[in-house]
């Protein structure tokens, strides 16, 4: 069965005010999520988020021993699974 592409529904935001709720929701999300997964699937996450327009950074850990760095990831087995932004443009964007 084939599967059905998802796309991203954007919203054009046109304030400032709506335009900083929308990206604290959608921040708060992320976090929600991954602090579910980690709970329900028994998983260390990391996510790292830095906004583009003020080089805020936010930073997500769910285990304060488990912070790896690039060089660490490399000499894990098996190899950690870097996926791009281009790579989930394509699957969601279709």
């Amino acid at each position: 069965m084939a599967t059905k592409t998802r796309t991203i529904r954007q919203r054009r935001v046109d304030n400032a005010k709506s335009r900083y709720q929308q990206r604290n929701r959608r921040m708060s999300s992320l976090f929600l999520k991954a602090f579910e997964y980690c709970h329900l699937c028994d998983a260390d996450m990391s996510i790292k988020v830095r906004l583009r327009h003020n080089g805020e950074i936010v930073v997500f850990n769910s285990n304060d021993n488990w912070s790896p760095t690039q060089a660490q990831l490399a000499t894990y087995y098996p190899k950690p699974k870097q996926v791009t932004w281009q790579e989930l443009a394509a699957k969601y964007e279709g």
